[in-house]
């Protein structure tokens, strides 16, 4: 099963609210799993409940939640990881340089998936580009209400929105074939 991978700093308001909004529009059909951690993670506490709340506003039901730390296994076993700071980014390839070509942050894989030609493989696509690193980070909505967190939320269901169909569509495949990035 392919798997995508969320980061954010503690694991308890961006990357917690968008294991949420990509498993619903993913759908049970959906062969990938999903997964959140934080590179400082509260190991062990819930999801906000400002946030979880602007997740109740739009109809989702927030599961319960257990905050973790990021680990090297959960990033080499992912098949897309999606920090939603660049700096987040940096540490996750510090800790694990092999990720390089299936770590991003939200708005880099949007921004480059925006670009894809008609018939290229997303998860190829995205490991053959680089990223600009410019504007990319998604600021913490954490205890800054909950106009904040409704905003928040409602970004990162956008920004899915625009990464997930292109990569639901393929099973697993090889990252590096040439052949795959053509149009």
């Amino acid at each position: 099963m392919p798997k995508l991978l969320f980061v954010c700093h503690a694991n308890i308001a961006r990357s917690a609210a968008a294991e949420v909004l990509a498993q619903s529009q993913l759908g049970d059909a959906s062969a990938w799993t999903v997964e959140s951690a934080g590179v400082r993670a509260l190991v062990g506490e819930d999801i906000d409940e400002v946030i979880a709340g602007a997740l109740r506003e739009r109809g989702l039901v927030p599961q319960p939640h257990e905050a973790q730390q990021v680990t090297n296994s959960m990033l080499d076993s992912a098949d897309l990881v999606l920090a939603f700071e660049s700096a987040h980014r940096m540490w996750m390839l510090r800790e694990s340089p092999k990720s390089v070509r299936k770590t991003f942050t939200v708005r880099g894989a949007a921004a480059i998936l925006d670009g894809i030609p008609r018939r290229a493989a997303p998860l190829a696509y995205l490991s053959n580009v680089k990223t600009s690193g410019k504007d990319e980070d998604f600021a913490d909505p954490y205890g800054r209400g909950p106009d904040v967190a409704r905003q928040a939320i409602q970004e990162i269901d956008l920004l899915l929105s625009r990464i997930l169909p292109g990569i639901d569509a393929l099973p697993r495949v090889a990252r590096s074939s040439p052949q795959a990035i053509r149009d």
